[in-house]
């Protein structure tokens, strides 16, 4: 039988190298975000950037294995025709024909239902940083109301910093991890930096929750999920003694 340790090396990479996938997509598109509002003369229009619809939903369906949604968080002020834009598109799981479909967002900040995602960790962070970096898990109340991740990515413009994200629900991600991990037992999780699990083989330890004291307390093996980019990826697996 594997050893413990070496299961979780084993899992950490996999991980790893199928969100570096992600990352590394989304990096291609921010590129392109960039060159072309670095080529627009003058301040660049919504129009410039139309060829992302085809862009993410390439990405998506390339990576549906992991990833659900994909789409852009415009700089706020960045477009002449509107202060705040969104543009994100997500394949329905009742869709049998895996269209990625156009998310509508409440950008008004008189309404109630604004969706004010210029002060959202997932936008703030890449801004602030000018680094790719998976923020989560949260609850997506301004799309799907379910736990999930987001890989987001900057792209510098002169007009500001926009953000590019892929969204990765914690059932799709959970997936990944236990066909990855093969392991029974002992108890593994996927831990978040904010302390949130990500995943489990243990179905007394739910994804999305605070992982519990006594939980840390009986912790083994702890092993960095992205070694080489920690704060991209800031992920650890972790097992669990009796």
């Amino acid at each position: 039988m594997e050893p413990v340790k070496e299961s979780l090396h084993r899992t950490a990479a996999v991980i790893s190298s199928t969100i570096g996938g992600v990352f590394e997509d989304l990096e291609k598109i921010a590129g392109a975000v960039s060159a072309a509002a670095a080529s627009a003369s003058g301040v660049p229009r919504r129009s410039a950037f139309h060829f992302l619809k085809k862009e993410f939903a390439n990405l998506i369906n390339q990576h549906s294995g992991v990833i659900t949604g994909a789409g852009i968080a415009y700089a706020p002020g960045s477009l002449p025709e509107a202060r705040y834009w969104l543009e994100w598109w997500r394949v329905q799981h009742s869709d049998s024909s895996r269209e990625a479909r156009f998310v509508t967002h409440d950008l008004n900040p008189d309404s109630l239902n604004y969706y004010d995602y210029a002060s959202r960790e997932w936008f703030t962070i890449p801004s602030a940083s000018g680094k790719p970096v998976a923020v989560g898990p949260y609850v997506d109340f301004g799309g799907i109301n379910v736990n999930i991740i987001t890989l987001c990515v900057p792209a510098p413009t002169p007009q500001g910093t926009h953000v590019l994200g892929g969204d990765l629900t914690l059932a799709k991600l959970e997936g990944a991890f236990l066909h990855a991990l093969q392991l029974h037992n002992p108890s593994v999780v996927l831990l978040g930096p904010n302390g949130r699990v990500i995943a489990s083989n243990d179905a007394r330890i739910a994804s999305g929750t605070l992982l519990r004291d006594e939980d840390l307390h009986r912790v083994q093996d702890s092993v960095d999920v992205s070694p080489d980019n920690p704060t991209r990826l800031p992920w650890r697996l972790i097992s669990l003694g009796k």
